[in-house]
């Protein structure tokens, strides 16, 4: 389920316009700059009757920061009632008209109000002047000009000349107490709104949760941070965040936007952000709880739908739109609030398919696909997506003839609205599971295919679920015609591969940015990249509109040309996509785009597999590849009996508070094992380096603890244990395009020094004062942030490495020495090992700042900001390392997901700047049992510092008798894993 649902261009235009003088129609003229100093211009309209209209222009704004509409009557009558003005009350709320005198000495009076859609500051006004009435609203910042425009249709002035600062004006100034607002700001509300919206619908969910975060500084910049007309990008942001997983970070932004929400102009905010608390309970399965939501969001909005259309209770919507267009979308019009009953509606039926109650879904969702469907307000992509959700419903009845015929319709429309896309990727999915459902399993099979081919094309991911459909329809089909298992592998295989995380995608999206800002070859590329997605945007916006136009009526000719070039655009769009992967291996290896089976054959040794698991809610599948072969098989445990089994492993590397070990639940470590590799032993034999990459709950555990046979353990002594790293050097890798970037990246460091250390952290003498600065919001970051206590043993540990590999004293910066500065301004491309022995923390420890940090010794006067050195700020690292060791990490999540997840943005942010392994903690490791591995580890005589085998050496040699009996257990010598390809740094 995605978010937002309006077409927020459209809800821009701010209505009314001028009239008279010697304009000529269409022809803007120069008319000198509003209250902030942007250049305006005046554009007279046509009109009809004795009526003259303008629009006022300002800034970089493409829509009018005023109207004028010069015509005759009573400014009071017009002011209390009539078209005008019921125009206006669709789009603004106003307090009372105050009378004042504009111009100089034109009578009239002014009306400070607000937009509902963005809640902006705006006026509307009437001016008199003998028979002649002035109608106008817009931005407060354009009445000067409106003034002139009124002066030169009365033939008493000029555009651009200078004026006397009117009363009006001085009204404008004081009304907010607050700076004016520019059209350049709006423009950038709008534009950030409009790109979001956009980015939700292709899916790509980081990227509007950037955009949609970038809408809400430029509304703060206007209204101010707590002002409730912001829970409309607030409850956006926490939506994103939910579509990505990240439902820690989500919460607290819910309710803050709840509490705003409450108290806003916009009467649709409130169910707005009940319908989409029903959305993030259901991305966490909590399918109770999401309905309970769904329904009221639906109540509430068909009880608003209904006063504004003036229908009885329980009348159909689908009437109520008849005739609005989508200049009138996002105020409160009876067509809006019809179609946002429509998506209430459509989350309704989603839920109650989940919950199976079929009848209650597909009743829900033909009265969503009604209103849809006769409501020319409705965003054009909501259609499909409610066709797409009947089409399951009517497959999970058993009616897989119209479930087929329902996502066929989807896909043409996807095909005509956004061809070539990631809806229309993922509709051709869903048609091939309906195909499939139908005894079409050729057809099925084409379909995805085709789904495929599109998304690899644009980049893009899918989530696991509508993987593990293909995946499954794919393994019956190979089961059915044995004869088709090899290629459908490997069809299989490179389809996992589009699967990612939300942190995986949020990593993509810093990394983004910096490039654009950081590489000018490459920025320029990614400039134009984003100006392909608006432009993209605007011819689909464009499209839609002319679609929306009934049949008979519609411009064919401009449809067509529409087309042309949305098709051409969309072209570019994937050679500057292809650019900027050409540009940088390690924005490619973030992009994780798919490697054939083959190609990873071919770089493999006859000694080493890698073995990839894509987990969803109720399966997963595991993938092994070898230099001779490849493996595909399903895992009857989904992310919820995965994330259960390694949390109880994690719970047992946590000493008691009286400082004693758990007993380790080997028979839990052996039952995981055979669930995930059981099927695969036989291939695994051989195998000397085992890589694996993972999803989900998968990736927070290193899998050296789990256990090939079953053993009974005795008074602590687990070194009789059959563990997996006895049998396999182990490594993991981010994805499989990272290990295969990894392998071919021959070239050893050209760092001239053998180390830099980090560690010792100190925590902040004044916890409240250092986060002071963070929002009243950040409560929980300040706690986190604020309970984590000195790591005085990281000292010993960094000098010991030090010492083993020839750094001198001067290389490390311990204590008050590990700042941020430290760090970003050593030249950390001359070291060979870059390493840090300090705390990490999670995005969803860390709300305030959405993404994973090391902590560094804070510098008291720089803020929170000094105490994290932030996944973005890896990013911008230039790193030349043949290694680098992140030491006392603590990455594992209590739901036992986000820790691997955090990890695995961590270790994609090293690789992109520089590094070409890694050495990871999961948890913090004792400290005497570190420094033994550590020292094993970075000995000379190591085959391969930092790699999967003297890691693996390290471990055997602290489990089987290098310390005392207590280091059997994995929380001694488990928690470390290695990087990378594998490889070592070969002295």
């Amino acid at each position: 389920m995605t978010g937002r649902h309006l077409l927020v261009l459209a809800a821009l235009l701010l209505a009314g316009c001028a009239g008279g003088g010697d304009f000529t129609t269409g022809e803007p003229r120069t008319a000198g700059n509003n209250l902030v100093g942007e250049s305006c211009t005046v554009t007279r309209k046509a009109a009809g009757g004795s009526e003259s209209r303008y629009e006022i222009h300002c800034g970089t704004w493409a829509q009018p920061s005023a109207r004028l509409v010069a015509t005759s009557g009573d400014a009071a009558a017009a002011i209390a009632g009539g078209p005008w003005r019921e125009e206006l009350n669709g789009r603004m709320r106003c307090a009372d008209p105050q009378a004042s005198t504009f111009a100089g000495d034109l009578p009239g009076v002014l009306m400070a109000c607000r937009l509902i859609n963005g809640g902006f500051p705006t006026m509307a006004l009437a001016i008199t002047s003998g028979d002649r009435l002035f109608l106008a609203d817009g931005i407060p910042a354009a009445l000067p000009v409106v003034e002139q425009a009124v002066l030169a249709a009365l033939g008493r002035g000029t555009l651009g000349g200078q004026t006397a600062e009117s009363r009006a004006i001085a009204m404008v100034r004081a009304a907010t107490g607050r700076p004016l607002t520019g059209a350049n700001t709006i423009d950038t509300y709008y534009t950030a709104m409009a790109d979001a919206q956009y980015k939700d619908t292709v899916q790509d969910f980081a990227a509007s949760e950037e955009a949609y975060r970038r809408a809400l500084l430029a509304q703060a910049e206007a209204i101010g941070n707590d002002d409730p007309s912001a829970a409309d990008p607030l409850m956006h942001v926490a939506l994103e965040l939910s579509n990505q997983g990240r439902y820690d970070e989500a919460a607290p932004l819910l309710d803050e936007a709840q509490r705003l929400a409450a108290e806003s102009i916009n009467p649709g905010d409130l169910p707005r952000l009940l319908s989409y608390r029903a959305i993030d309970a259901a991305n966490q399965g909590k399918l109770a709880i999401a309905i309970t939501f769904a329904e009221k969001a639906t109540a509430e909005r068909r009880r608003l739908a209904e006063r504004e259309a003036g229908l009885p209770p329980g009348a159909a919507l689908g009437s109520a739109a008849e005739g609005n267009d989508l200049i009138a979308y996002g105020g409160v019009s009876a067509a809006v609030l019809a179609v946002d009953v429509a998506q209430s509606l459509h989350t309704q039926a989603a839920l109650y398919l989940r919950q199976g109650d079929l009848d209650a879904a597909a009743r829900t969702a033909d009265e969503a696909i009604a209103i849809a469907r006769n409501n020319r307000t409705a965003p054009p992509w909501w259609l499909p997506q409610f066709l797409e959700t009947r089409a399951t419903i009517a497959r999970a009845q058993g009616n897989a003839g119209t479930a087929v015929a329902l996502q066929g319709e989807a896909v043409r429309i996807w095909v005509n609205i956004l061809p070539q896309s990631v809806p229309e990727g993922l509709a051709r999915l869903g048609l091939g599971r309906s195909l499939y459902a139908n005894g079409e399993a050729t057809a099925a099979i084409e379909s995805y295919r085709q789904g495929f081919a599109i998304l690899k094309a644009r980049n893009a991911e899918i989530r696991p679920r509508e993987l593990v459909g293909f995946l499954d329809v794919a393994e019956a089909v190979a089961t059915a015609e044995p004869d088709k298992r090899a290629a459908l592998s490997v069809e299989m295989f490179e389809a996992m591969q589009l699967m990612r995380s939300g942190v995986t995608s949020r990593t993509v999206s810093l990394a983004t940015a910096r490039l654009a800002a950081g590489d000018q070859a490459v920025g320029a590329v990614i400039r134009a990249q984003q100006e392909n997605d608006r432009k993209r945007y605007s011819l689909v916006a464009s499209l839609n509109r002319a679609l929306a136009v009934p049949v008979d009526l519609r411009d064919t000719k401009a449809i067509a040309g529409l087309r042309d070039q949305l098709t051409a655009t969309e072209a570019q769009g994937r050679q500057l996509d292809e650019q900027v992967q050409a540009a940088s291996s390690g924005y490619r290896q973030l992009l994780a785009t798919p490697v054939t089976a083959a190609e990873l054959q071919g770089i493999l040794k006859p000694d080493e597999a890698l073995v990839a698991f894509a987990s969803a809610e109720n399966a997963t599948y595991g993938f092994l590849v070898r230099a001779d072969r490849l493996r595909v098989w399903r895992i009857d445990a989904g992310d919820k009996a995965l994330g259960d089994a390694i949390i109880t492993l994690r719970k047992a590397t946590i000493p008691t508070r009286d400082g004693k070990l758990p007993r380790f639940p080997v028979d839990t470590a052996h039952g995981l094992y055979t669930a995930l590799f059981g099927p695969a032993q036989a291939d695994l034999d051989g195998v000397e380096t085992l890589v694996t990459s993972a999803n989900g709950p998968l990736a927070s555990i290193p899998l050296g603890i789990l256990v090939r046979d079953g053993t009974s353990v005795a008074g602590g002594d687990y070194r009789g244990v059959d563990w997996l790293v006895r049998h396999h050097a182990l490594a993991v890798v981010p994805s499989v395009r990272a290990f295969a970037d990894l392998r071919r990246a021959t070239a050893v460091s050209g760092g001239t020094q053998p180390m830099i250390g980090f560690g010792n952290y100190q925590p902040p003498r004044d916890v409240a004062g250092l986060f002071s600065d963070l929002p009243a919001g950040c409560a929980r970051d300040r706690k986190v942030l604020g309970a984590l206590g000195p790591l005085p043993g990281t000292a010993a540990e960094l000098r010991g490495v030090a010492n083993l590999v020839g750094a001198g004293s001067g290389a490390l910066k311990l204590g008050d020495s590990f700042t941020k500065a430290a760090v970003t301004g050593s030249p950390l491309s001359d070291y060979r090992i870059v390493y840090f022995a300090t705390h990490a923390v999670l995005a969803s420890e860390i709300r305030c700042f959405a993404e994973p940090a090391l902590l560094v010794t804070p510098n008291q006067a720089g803020g929170a900001d000094s105490a994290l050195l932030k996944l973005s700020d890896i990013l911008d690292l230039k790193l030349d390392a043949d290694l680098v060791v992140l030491s006392a990490c603590n990455t594992g999540g209590t739901d036992g997901k986000n820790g691997g997840e955090a990890l695995s943005g961590l270790a994609r942010a090293f690789f992109y700047a520089g590094a070409r392994r890694l050495v990871v903690s999961h948890w913090p490791v004792p400290d005497a049992s570190t420094a033994a591995l550590m020292t094993r580890l970075f000995h000379p005589s190591a085959e391969g510092t930092g790699g999967a085998e003297a890691l693996r050496r390290a471990q055997l040699a602290l489990i089987d008798g290098a310390g005392p009996l207590e280091w059997s257990h994995p929380l001694f010598w488990a928690g470390f894993s290695a990087v990378g390809d594998g490889t070592g740094v070969v002295h």
